[in-house]
């Protein structure tokens, strides 16, 4: 004799439904509508994780930069070799970096020397930070025996040819502090565009250049 209902927990046996009483079409429209349950929080939070540690391993060089800047003062950069577009017989190119003041580099031209320039070179690439320029023949600003540059450009190329050209406009004598920020720097052109002082008897001069940075 069939049973219409079960020994155990008095399930009806209609074939409508399992062993356990579940009815399988309902089954079968709950595993339907399943869907995967994704942990965003702790996905995102992974994310989070991977995004941190990759910006710091991108931010560590320019880090380790700033603190270095930050904490040390820049050093005498030197040039391995200098030139000049022209220059006075008297008065050449090396004049301008020789570590005094009382020599300078003369363009050997009269007027303003608009285009004239005085180049640095380096053996191997430098940072350069700033640049103190010493306009005229001398410290003394009241000397005014030849012409001053005033506006000054400055071309900075560094060991893959890229350049930078900057602008100054230089007071009329006295020691001037210029920025001339730039990394593996190998050359540095400075252009004299105007002068202060021109007259026919005078050629632009420049006392002294120094540069500093880290090598």
């Amino acid at each position: 004799m069939d049973r219409a209902f079960c020994r155990n927990d008095g399930t009806p046996l209609d074939g409508r439904t399992n062993q356990r009483g579940q009815d399988p079409g309902l089954r079968r429209q709950r595993l339907a509508g399943w869907r995967p349950r994704i942990p965003w929080k702790r996905v995102l939070t992974i994310a989070g994780i991977v995004s941190a540690v990759i910006g710091a391993a991108l931010l560590t060089p320019l880090v380790i930069r700033t603190v270095n800047d930050h904490f040390s003062d820049p050093a005498p950069l030197p040039p391995a070799a200098v030139s000049a577009s022209n220059a006075d017989a008297a008065h050449p190119a090396q004049a301008a970096f020789d570590g005094v003041s009382n020599s300078w580099w003369g363009t050997g031209y009269s007027g303003d020397s608009a285009g004239q320039y005085l180049q640095a070179n380096y053996g191997r690439p430098v940072e350069l930070e700033k640049m103190i320029i010493t306009p005229g023949v001398s410290r003394q600003v009241e000397d005014r025996s030849q012409a001053r540059p005033e506006r000054l450009d400055v071309l900075l190329t560094d060991a893959r040819g890229r350049t930078a050209l900057m602008h100054y406009a230089l007071a009329d004598g006295g020691v001037q502090v210029v920025d001339a920020h730039m990394d593996d720097v190998v050359q540095v052109d400075m252009i004299v565009r105007s002068a202060y002082g021109t007259a026919e008897n005078k050629q632009v001069a420049i006392a002294e250049v120094e540069m500093f940075g880290r090598s």
